[in-house]
């Protein structure tokens, strides 16, 4: 039904008295959130599989286990999307489920710090420390680093970074729709806009500059497609075409491709942002290639 004309009019001036000039809803939103103290994640309240999440409050992180009595040879570091400013979601948990029912493989979920009450110095210096014990926890696991989204982009991100601090890389990354340009200059985007039914492209740019915090978008650890893509060992990526990420997924595989890096892509045709997480029948083939990959049978 579209809107009446008193409906438009008192839109517009809301905004007028609401907004400051020169400032988008997205941005003071932001900066009421960056004014508020950062509440304490919790589990959602009607989350069926809470029994299988242990939760633990280290001195540096939130981190969650999942199969935590595992004693096989792998173990998956999964970092969430959300542009870098949402919390875990529940579809991110109904995934998380679906996986761990298939495979046996304990998962670690770190709560990292998120825009605007941090930015991302802060959150790769949390995770390198994470990380660290990690490899004294588990120095001989096959260690695994998936993430959706903006933690697709953090895993490759962190991955490169380990690399020049001379830390042991991830033996595998494994990235659904990784968001792996904050600068999204690439003019292939715009093709693919009308069809995202899902990314705000406004939105993400304001989410990006509250990550970034003044610092360079095309900096690595912000845009992975500009870092050197060749110290990484086995990259699996997913995209569906109808998400604007499409094309710098693409370029980031072929960068891949172009350094020698083993990788492997599965575009799905007409499918949305993260689609591997979404109740779809298409969704649950990608999970069963997930398995596979972690399990090494792919």
């Amino acid at each position: 039904m579209s809107k009446s004309k008193n409906a438009i009019f008192y839109e517009k001036l809301a905004k007028k008295i609401l907004l400051p000039k020169g400032k988008t809803m997205s941005e003071v939103i932001m900066n009421y959130r960056r004014a508020r103290k950062k509440q304490k994640y919790n589990l959602p309240l009607l989350l069926k599989i809470s029994d299988k999440v242990d939760d633990v409050v280290s001195r540096d992180m939130h981190l969650f286990y999942m199969n935590v009595e595992s004693e096989t040879d792998t173990l998956v570091i999964y970092l969430h999307g959300g542009a870098y400013v949402d919390e875990i979601l529940p579809f991110h948990w109904a995934m998380l489920d679906k996986i761990t029912s298939m495979i046996d493989s304990k998962f670690i979920i770190p709560d990292y710090p998120l825009a605007p009450y941090s930015n991302f110095l802060d959150c790769y210096k949390k995770m390198t420390q994470f990380y660290k014990k990690v490899l004294e926890y588990y120095p001989d696991k096959q260690i695994i680093m998936m993430g959706d989204s903006a933690g697709g982009g953090l895993a490759a991100g962190l991955s490169m970074y380990f690399a020049k601090k001379g830390l042991r890389v991830p033996d595998k990354l494994i990235l659904l729709s990784p968001w792996v340009d904050l600068v999204m200059d690439n003019e292939e985007i715009k093709d693919y806009i009308p069809d995202d039914p899902m990314l705000k492209y406004d939105d993400l740019k304001v989410d990006a500059k509250f990550w970034a915090n003044g610092h360079d978008l095309k900096d690595y650890r912000l845009s992975p497609l500009y870092g050197d893509v060749s110290v990484l060992k086995d990259v699996t990526l997913f995209t569906g075409t109808h998400e604007f990420f499409y094309p710098d997924i693409i370029r980031f595989g072929r960068k891949l491709e172009e350094n020698g890096v083993k990788n492997r892509i599965f575009v799905g045709e007409k499918l949305n942002h993260v689609y591997p997480a979404f109740p779809i029948p298409e969704a649950n083939d990608a999970l069963r290639i997930i398995a596979q990959v972690i399990e090494n049978e792919l």
